[in-house]
């Protein structure tokens, strides 16, 4: 049976956490003399909860829904802002090394990209070279860490390991772009409105239950989740002719994959790939 193309899109084009070169490092960093105060909002990321943000800015749950009149605590969109409250924290200088990227540095610091590159006056966000030192303002001592999670700790990789297998797909490939998607969140939903830890679009998921043999799967439970982006991911590697195609495939749809990829499309490729050699 000859399978109908997906040419629409995986996810609506959303702008791409801004990257640089990929390569893989540690955190190098030091307390700047100067502190920095943090804003009284703070703007939500792909892959965030509100309990990440609550201890972020040490505070709790309960405070931040009373103080943005939240109806549901576990739905926050991506790109909407949340009041937060105000605290002094210091700055931290932050030196780039090989495999970092400007997005990989905010998940490390708890802070937005695009505070970073207001504080370093940065030209081209997808540029950043090994050695520079950034200056990322409003983070707290012990708050960069790490930024993956260790190996086996979660329930979620299990899962992804699980489905990778069944789908006959690499499992450090599936948990990269699982982490790139949503930080192995289920509990997110991005402005575009995909949903959970592999950010599925509810067209995809129609898609994959009608032609893939989905089999009536839901995009908002976990495991099912896991198991249409999988499915999905598993299909267009087959239909694109290069591994990075088909994460670009998989992020804007098959049918915006032309012979050349676009620089978003490009970006999001070298963070996905630098990610899966973490992992």
């Amino acid at each position: 049976m000859r399978l109908r193309r997906y040419r629409g899109r995986h996810l609506i084009h959303r702008p791409l956490p801004l990257a640089g070169p990929a390569a893989a490092g540690t955190a190098t960093a030091v307390l700047a003399v100067a502190p920095s105060a943090s804003a009284g909002t703070h703007r939500i990321e792909p892959g965030e909860t509100l309990s990440g943000i609550a201890s972020r800015y040490g505070t709790s749950i309960t405070r931040l829904v009373r103080m943005n009149d939240l109806s549901d605590p576990n739905h926050i969109v991506a790109g909407t802002r949340l009041r937060v409250p105000g605290a002094t924290r210091p700055t931290v200088v932050y030196k780039v090394k090989p495999g970092d990227n400007l997005s990989s540095v905010a998940a490390r610091y708890g802070v937005s990209i695009r505070r970073i590159v207001k504080a370093n006056k940065i030209v081209d966000p997808n540029l950043i070279v090994i050695g520079d030192r950034l200056r990322v303002p409003g983070t707290r001592r012990g708050s960069g860490e790490a930024s993956l999670p260790k190996v086996g700790a979660s329930k979620v990789e299990t899962m992804l390991e699980q489905e990778a297998s069944s789908e006959g797909v690499d499992g450090s490939l599936v948990k990269a772009v699982a982490w790139q998607e949503s930080g192995w969140k289920q509990n997110v939903i991005s402005s575009a409105g995909a949903i959970g830890v592999m950010q599925v679009m509810p067209a995809t998921a129609d898609y994959v239950n009608a032609v893939l043999g989905g089999e009536n799967l839901n995009v908002r439970a976990t495991r099912d989740n896991i198991r249409l982006g999988v499915r999905y991911l598993h299909h267009v590697m087959d239909q694109m002719p290069t591994v990075s195609k088909g994460l670009a495939a998989y992020y804007s749809g098959p049918g915006n994959v032309k012979r050349k990829l676009k620089k978003y499309q490009r970006v999001y490729v070298r963070s996905v790939k630098a990610l899966r050699s973490r992992f």
